[in-house]
């Protein structure tokens, strides 16, 4: 079952896609560019993977694959303190 959130990023997106690289990391991997793309990778509970578009400011997540125990929540919280990490 999918689900998905939006965030907002008004900076560079370039940087953006080099923090989302970053935030999966050794975990997993990140396939796309600065208007769309993939991503998927292992955790201590199970495996994630999703998509996303970017459009403007707005970064549309998808999530495809997560684990049961992780809430769509709990993965955008983890995604916004990613991304105002520098």
């Amino acid at each position: 079952m999918a689900s998905q959130f939006t965030v907002t990023y008004p900076g560079d997106k370039s940087q953006l896609l080099n923090k989302i690289k970053n935030t999966v990391g050794d975990k997993g991997k990140v396939a796309g560019d600065e208007q769309q793309g993939s991503f998927e990778g292992d955790t201590p509970v199970g495996s994630f993977a999703g998509n996303y578009t970017i459009e403007g400011d707005s970064i549309n997540v998808t999530i495809t694959k997560k684990p049961f125990l992780v809430s769509t929540g709990m993965i955008k919280d983890e995604f916004e303190k990613a991304l105002k990490k520098a």
